[in-house]
């Protein structure tokens, strides 16, 4: 096995834990603390560099759970990244896609990319280079919009052009897991949560504000009254699910078909 080139981020201790992922929860309500990709994103990401083999980059990959690698230069400038993706389409597992002699003979350029692509021996020649990034500026829901709209599980987290986090879908479910863990005291009055949940139907277009009677006692809500489809039913609960300081949800809600109700009545769907 040849010695495999690992670099890290210009600016970072070499005696911190390059896989660290932060996660900072402060005492607050977590409902009203601003999430953001300096708190959440893995610190020091593992790298690898363009004339790192496949094979060590593999390596590395399966031994440390990983499922991409940035790749960077010997200043820790980002240069690339390589998924696991990258490794599907290969000789080795008869997978490689098949040039036909039309597309060789008037794409040229193409196929050879593609031969590059799938028959590359180093990270370099097969990684993408072209990299989506991220500062510790940028907004989370702007962080993930982009992972959505470009199908991809991790982004670069860049200062300049130094490479200095990766967030990943990972790093996104801890910390949905540490916020969802999180136990809120409980200073609310059953009343005060009745009247927050009415306020938070009312600023719902969707939501049937003057049809529905909320109670609560001892931090169980109750939802009565009639509902137009399931899917207003399911909706109604989990808003009442996440409303502070409520435990549990009793749904006293009855189905009532649209078709049968005057709408002009008012009744069914209140004003908007």
């Amino acid at each position: 096995m040849t010695d495999c080139p690992l670099s890290r981020p210009a600016g970072l201790d070499r005696d911190q834990d390059h896989r660290c992922t932060t996660l900072l929860v402060s005492s607050c309500d977590c409902q009203e603390e601003i999430m953001n990709i300096r708190d959440i994103m893995t610190v020091g990401p593992v790298t690898v560099e363009p004339r790192t083999t496949l094979s060590d980059a593999g390596r590395i990959m399966l031994d440390q759970h990983l499922s991409a690698l940035p790749v960077t230069d010997r200043d820790g400038r980002l240069v690339g990244i390589m998924t696991d993706g990258d490794l599907l389409r290969r000789p080795e597992l008869d997978t490689a896609p098949e040039i036909n002699w039309w597309h060789g003979f008037f794409a040229p350029e193409t196929s050879a990319r593609q031969f590059v692509k799938t028959r590359g021996r180093y990270v370099g020649e097969i990684m993408t280079e072209n990299v989506k990034t991220v500062t510790v500026e940028t907004p989370l829901v702007d962080a993930v919009n982009l992972m959505e709209i470009h199908r991809i599980r991790q982004v670069p987290v860049v200062r300049g052009d130094a490479l200095i986090g990766l967030l990943t879908r990972k790093n996104l479910l801890a910390a949905l897991i540490t916020r969802l863990l999180v136990v809120d005291d409980d200073v609310m009055s059953d009343d005060a949560k009745a009247t927050m949940i009415h306020e938070n139907i009312t600023r719902l277009k969707w939501a049937p504000k003057g049809s529905v009677v909320i109670t609560a006692r001892d931090g169980i809500a109750t939802l009565a009254g009639p509902i137009f489809s399931d899917a207003e039913r399911r909706a109604l609960i989990v808003l009442a699910e996440n409303t502070k300081g409520v435990k549990s949800v009793v749904d006293r809600m009855i189905y009532v078909n649209p078709d049968n109700v005057d709408p002009s009545s008012g009744v069914a769907f209140g004003s908007f």
